[in-house]
């Protein structure tokens, strides 16, 4: 056998492994998602959101005192009910439809694409999860996307769905951390019907 071709092999694996060890996967620098942007905005190390909804549908004391939870996700109901024209469930396409202004939002539950019609939204699957029988939206990445100073972002993605969801009613999101806690309150105004 022949040692000089056995220590040139075995030098190569060795300088080929540390090659790649130190150079950068084809994405490494990649811009992260804008759900992963909607965290760094001003979610990092948040426990909690206190969810208020305003406009002229709600009472102030509805607006004042909010609803806690302890995810990042919220009932969708919870956010649109009483505010869009219907919020409908699909059992046999896996689709919750958020049906407002002659258009309508899709959260896609049944883990195949699907393909936006006319009028139609899909959102990333990303942004909603089904939990309990429950479908839940990302508040993070909606609240960042619709964020009355968004614009300050400088992020052409974010403005891009905003564009996309102006349907839903939503005037705007605003965030305000909650003193001495890791809570954060999140108002989202809807525009008056």
């Amino acid at each position: 056998m022949n040692v000089s071709w056995i220590k040139k092999s075995l030098l190569a694996a060795i300088a080929s492994a540390l090659l790649l060890s130190i150079l950068p996967y084809p994405d490494a620098h990649a811009e992260p998602s804008l759900r992963t942007r909607a965290e760094i905005a001003y979610f990092t190390d948040i426990d909690g959101i206190w969810l208020h909804r305003l406009g002229s549908d709600f009472t102030p004391e509805e607006a004042q005192t909010g609803t806690f939870y302890d995810s990042r996700y919220v009932p969708v109901k919870d956010l649109f009910g009483g505010q869009v024209e219907a919020i409908r469930w699909n059992a046999a396409a896996k689709t919750v439809l958020i049906a407002n202004e002659g258009r309508t939002a899709i959260l896609n539950f049944s883990g195949k694409k699907i393909i936006a019609k006319k009028g139609e939204v899909v959102l990333p699957a990303t942004w909603s999860k089904m939990e309990n029988g429950k479908a839940l939206i990302d508040l993070y990445t909606l609240t960042y996307v619709l964020d009355r100073y968004g614009d300050a972002f400088d992020d052409a993605e974010r403005a891009a769905w905003g564009k996309k969801l102006d349907f839903l009613g939503i005037q705007y999101a605003e965030t305000l951390p909650v003193i001495r806690s890791s809570d954060v309150m999140i108002y989202v105004t809807f525009e008056d019907k």
